[in-house]
């Protein structure tokens, strides 16, 4: 097993997000990989940067680009002299394809990450759609294809993405989420949650595969009989979500962590694309109660835990919420030690760099 092997990885952004988090917490553990990120000024940059990660700008501007960007990513990949390239997600993956076509450069072993399972493109622009039937088209270029979930695998064989493609599940870093009563009060003091209230809580940016809307009926519904309990948003753009009772939208926030200790009950609901969700996993982590659509690998996630609900359904979705808010004060409290006990047993963060590592090591020796 080859040790210190140089990995090149290359991102849209280092913005929020659940890819993101999965890269900052596989190179933190291993100081010879580096970043390329296509956008800068990401969220976790700064993080990055403490760690003394080697981050590579190529500053894109969104919905922009020209050939020197690709002339600049050749450099990159010239001067660093990385022994694997790791894309992740779709627009870098084909961003790389474009670049070995042209420098007809196939000599360093590729790495494709892909996040995501059945993608409603309808929802999204028709760049995004081309850039998938490219990357479908290229499938056959990456040495192997890495899906975090098996739904994610799935989906990309049925629509006909060829290759190795294999699943190396998240992993959750399991001291950082984890179950802390200081910081619970510490936040219920500051968002003036009474400290007996059930809070539910959900994770994720603004947009159409979240479902925030059906969540958000769901939770208007339930507040008619269940008068002190709180929804906390917490993700990109969710500040902008139209004030309602109850409800309490954070936007994007730093310390996450402390979020999900002032909870009680980790929600998903999205509607499609969720491939592994790392909120649910974060939430279990921290020893909270999940509720989740049976969307993406939630349901394997969760196991026998929690409740899983078709998706963009107001109805079953409040029934899950109700019977878990009316649990038993023992079970209640049981349910959360066993979501910690499963994210410990099954999808730790050492668990994912030791699978990395393995696939790294295996492309060299071939």
């Amino acid at each position: 097993m080859k040790k210190n092997i140089k990995v090149l990885h290359l991102i849209s952004s280092l913005e929020q997000g659940g890819a993101e988090r999965q890269l900052v917490e596989l190179v933190k553990e291993n100081k010879n990989h580096a970043i390329c990120q296509l956008i800068p000024g990401g969220f976790y940059e700064e993080e990055l940067n403490n760690n003394q990660t080697i981050i590579f700008n190529l500053n894109i501007k969104k919905n922009s680009f020209n050939i020197m960007f690709l002339y600049k990513l050749y450099k990159i990949i010239k001067n660093y002299k990385p022994d694997i390239i790791n894309t992740w997600m779709y627009h870098s993956s084909l961003l790389e394809v474009f670049l070995r076509k042209i420098t007809f450069k196939n000599d360093i072993p590729l790495v494709w990450g892909l996040r995501c399972s059945n993608m409603d493109t309808s929802e999204y622009s028709l760049a995004l759609k081309m850039i998938i039937k490219g990357c479908k088209y290229f499938s056959n270029v990456p040495n192997i294809i890495i899906n975090n979930s098996l739904a994610g695998l799935k989906f990309h064989e049925s629509i006909g993405f060829k290759n190795n493609n294999i699943v190396i599940h998240n992993g959750i870093d399991i001291k950082k989420f984890s179950a802390n009563n200081k910081l619970r009060i510490k936040l219920r003091n500051q968002l003036k949650i009474d400290n007996h209230a059930k809070v539910l809580l959900c994770v994720g940016r603004f947009d159409p595969m979240k479902d925030h809307d059906t969540l958000l009926l769901a939770f208007k519904r339930i507040k008619k009989n269940y008068k002190s309990i709180i929804l906390i948003l917490a993700g990109l753009g969710t500040e902008n979500i139209k004030e309602q009772d109850g409800v309490i939208a954070l936007g994007g926030y730093k310390d996450i962590n402390h979020v999900y200790a002032a909870s009680d009950i980790i929600v998903s609901s999205s509607a499609f694309g969720e491939g592994f969700s790392n909120a649910i996993a974060e939430g279990m982590a921290s020893s909270l109660i999940p509720i989740a659509t049976q969307v993406g690998d939630a349901e394997y996630i969760i196991g026998k835990i929690g409740k899983i609900v078709k998706p963009r359904n107001v109805k079953a979705l409040c029934e899950a919420i109700k019977e878990i808010l009316e649990l038993d004060d023992a079970v209640f409290y049981n349910k959360r030690i066993l979501s910690k006990k499963r994210i410990t047993d099954k999808f730790s963060k050492s668990r994912m760099i030791k699978a990395y590592n393995e696939v790294y090591n295996q492309l060299l020796e071939e």
